[in-house]
C-alpha cells in the first residue's frame, strides 16, 4: 500500500512539475513573440527615389505614389530606417501599402532586423495618418 501511495504522489508532483514548466514556457514565449509590437508613424516610400536622391516627405508624395503603384518597390521610413513590412512569417506585406505611397500611416509591429537589413512585423491594419 505504501509502495502505491509513494508512486501516486511521486506521479502526482510529477505532473505538477510539467505543468508548471509548460505554462512558464509559454509565458517565455510570449514575452518574446515578435507580435508583441508598438504603435509607430511610418512613411511609406518609393526605394529607388529614396536611395538614389534621397527623395521623400510631402514634396515626393505624388511621384512616389505613381511609381509604387505602377511597381516600383516600398519599404517603410520608420525614425530613419528603411524597413521591409513584412506579416508574422515574414512574408511580404507589400500589398497592404500600394495604396499609401508617398503617405505617412500609423502601424503596429515590431522592427527586427539582421546584416544591416531592417523589417517590421506587421501586427495590425494599417491606418492612414492624419
Amino acid at each position: 500500500m505504501k509502495k502505491t501511495q509513494l508512486l501516486a504522489a511521486a506521479l502526482f508532483l510529477s505532473l505538477c512539475q510539467t505543468s508548471f514548466a509548460d505554462s512558464m514556457h509559454k509565458q517565455e514565449l510570449k514575452s518574446s513573440d515578435p507580435l508583441v509590437g508598438k504603435t509607430m508613424k511610418a512613411e511609406v516610400i518609393d526605394v529607388a527615389c529614396y536611395v538614389k536622391k534621397g527623395e521623400h516627405g510631402e514634396d515626393h508624395q505624388g511621384c512616389a505614389a505613381k511609381c509604387i503603384s505602377e511597381g516600383g518597390e516600398l519599404a517603410l521610413l520608420i525614425d530613419g530606417k528603411l524597413c521591409v513590412p513584412v506579416d508574422k512569417d515574414f512574408h511580404s506585406a507589400r500589398g497592404k501599402f500600394i495604396t499609401h505611397g508617398g503617405e505617412v500611416v500609423t502601424i503596429t509591429g515590431k522592427i527586427v532586423g539582421k546584416d544591416g537589413v531592417n523589417y517590421v512585423i506587421l501586427t495590425k491594419p494599417v491606418k492612414a495618418s492624419l
